[in-house]
């Protein structure tokens, strides 16, 4: 009795420690993990222009997998991307909104990119506000030098004729920190918006401008209980304006961008922000609706 207990017991056992099926061996195989990295969304990154994500919560957490090779900022809901070196290799990259995790991967492109990547809905990529396939796409850039150069030449081209244009607008302005940010110029076409600020610096340490982040706000003025209800903020992507411009100590300088056109309501307005490199200045100007709906074409 007792050798046929423990020979049943020698079968039981090993049982348990039987090798795994081939399938699923090979579901852990170096092989499985390239093809499940290569599922992954490229976005375009270069280190020229700023690529621009925005997802449907507040952003807590970016992690790259080269952070070295990349400069990454987040503000509220939206991920600011940018390469520091031409040819950056790619590089895996994941991203916490709210309570859910998005992850994709940043490939460098040698063009300027001026891309906005839509999340909001459920953290799939959206165009205009289409669905647009999980992998291996990404939308394309309609002022991208590779692309559209007609197109671009033209934004360049009224951009220049604004930077000759007399100030229309000194009344909307910001001051804060010795530094005075004020709209000088506006103009629309059928496609975009062309804005052209001053900024007086009255101090003797240079404003180098890193980002300039461009937002539409409605239903600010509306509120209940001390916050502001159903306010909703729509990112702009700029698509023209150079990186990086500095206004030295003392001096007084401008900034023109184009962002893609908008109609806002009387409650509305375009929040700018100027974020400034290796500082705390930050100045934010809102420029009432009304400025920018009657503003002359060019």
């Amino acid at each position: 009795m007792r050798l046929y207990t423990l020979t049943a017991l020698l079968g039981l056992l090993s049982l348990f420690f039987q090798p795994a099926p081939a399938a699923a061996q090979s579901s852990t195989s170096p092989a499985a993990a390239v093809v499940a990295a290569d599922n992954l969304l490229d976005v375009a990154v270069s280190d020229s222009s700023t690529t621009y994500l925005v997802f449907g919560g507040p952003v807590s957490l970016v992690d790259v997998g080269m952070a070295g090779n990349y400069l990454v900022k987040i503000e509220a809901n939206a991920v600011f991307v940018r390469a520091k070196r031409k040819h950056a290799p790619p590089t895996p990259m994941l991203i916490r909104y709210g309570s859910k995790y998005w992850m994709g991967r940043l490939v460098y492109v040698n063009r300027p990119v001026l891309q906005l990547y839509d999340f909001q809905k459920d953290g799939a990529l959206s165009i205009n506000g289409k669905s647009a396939p999980s992998t291996g796409a990404a939308p394309e850039n309609e002022l991208a030098l590779d692309k559209e150069r007609e197109k671009k030449a033209v934004v360049e081209g009224k951009l220049q004729t604004l930077r000759k244009a007399r100030e229309e607008h000194q009344a909307v302005a910001v001051v804060d920190n010795d530094l005075v940010l004020s709209l000088a110029n506006v103009r629309n076409d059928k496609d975009f918006t062309y804005l052209r600020f001053k900024v007086i610096n009255k101090t003797n340490i240079d404003y180098n401008v890193d980002f300039t982040d461009f937002q539409l706000v409605e239903n600010a003025q509306k509120k209940f209980l001390a916050r502001k209800k159903n306010e909703a903020r729509r990112p702009l992507a700029p698509s023209g304006g150079g990186a990086n411009q500095v206004i030295t100590g003392r001096t007084t300088g401008y900034l023109t961008y184009a962002i893609p056109l908008y109609a806002a309501t009387e409650r509305g307005y375009l929040e700018v922000t100027l974020r400034e490199l290796n500082g705390a200045r930050v100045l934010v100007l809102p420029v009432p609706s009304r400025v920018i709906n009657r503003a002359s074409t060019i």
